[in-house]
């Protein structure tokens, strides 16, 4: 066999390839290592903080501050 070149074709194609490759590299590392959640997860996490100090208030206006201590050492007396 004889070592051929490749043909005009051939590296057109392969041009396309490679570009299409970049771009779907290019799209899927937008926003990979950022230092902040996506907004989708930041409201997500907003919304756990105020759930949880809605709780925390709530238990401490029923039972005290003593409910809190009680659950998180979990010495009852």
């Amino acid at each position: 066999m004889v070592n051929q070149r490749p043909g005009s074709e051939d590296f057109q194609a392969y041009q396309r390839v490679n570009n299409d490759l970049d771009r779907k590299k290019a799209k899927n590392d937008v926003g990979r290592f950022s230092l902040f959640p996506k907004p989708t997860w930041l409201w997500v996490i907003v919304i756990a903080i105020v759930a949880f100090l809605c709780y925390y208030g709530l238990t401490v206006m029923l039972f005290g501050e003593e409910f809190w201590a009680r659950s998180v050492t979990g010495a009852y007396k």
